[in-house]
């Protein structure tokens, strides 16, 4: 939510504003994510919330990006024009008028970062980088490994379950775009 948030105010207000928040995002955009992700769970320990603090820090630049370029082709439209010159606050016209024009972007992209996560978090679980009081796909695959030969159901079905449940996320993420997108029902 914070990369909406930033990159929906970088692009609305431009300027200062909205070189500071992407040179800050490149700066995030520069460093490898999976490695990122790696590195701070490495440094701050395999726990839980630090997986997934790791593959937040490492996730929500391009999503930060692309808002801020969503929101800036609808702020140059009539429709956005027009509340400026009733006198709507820029909160109001960020959060009434641009926002919802921007959801399905959003949407589609937060269903692609899902995905994303997932297999983030099932290699950092397979690399022994993942919490260990917790089972996951990704530790059983790693648990799995040694003994593939003799017993390939025990690699095998967890990697079936990550594929799967990616796949329906992405194919989610497609139907939420044709249903969402005003462009695709005409």
């Amino acid at each position: 939510m914070k990369a909406v948030n930033g990159g929906a105010v970088a692009g609305y207000y431009g300027g200062w504003i909205d070189t500071a928040a992407m040179r800050v995002t490149e700066f995030f955009q520069t460093i490898p994510t999976f490695i990122g992700a790696i590195v701070i769970v490495a440094v701050l320990g395999s726990t839980l919330p630090n997986v997934i603090g790791a593959i937040a820090i490492v996730s929500w630049a391009p999503l930060a990006r692309l808002v801020r370029a969503e929101v800036r082709a609808v702020k140059s439209r009539e429709f956005v024009e027009a509340c400026v010159s009733l006198g709507m606050s820029d909160l109001r016209i960020l959060i009434v008028q641009i926002l919802p024009n921007v959801l399905t972007t959003i949407v589609v992209a937060g269903s692609l970062m899902v995905a994303t996560a997932i297999l983030f978090e099932a290699g950092l679980s397979f690399l022994g980088l993942g919490d260990p009081n917790i089972m996951t796909w990704g530790y059983m695959i790693g648990a799995g490994r040694s003994a593939i030969r003799t017993a390939w159901w025990m690699v095998t079905i967890p990697g079936l379950a990550v594929l799967l449940t990616v796949l329906a996320i992405n194919l989610i993420g497609d139907a939420l775009n044709e249903a969402l997108n005003p462009r695709a029902k005409r």
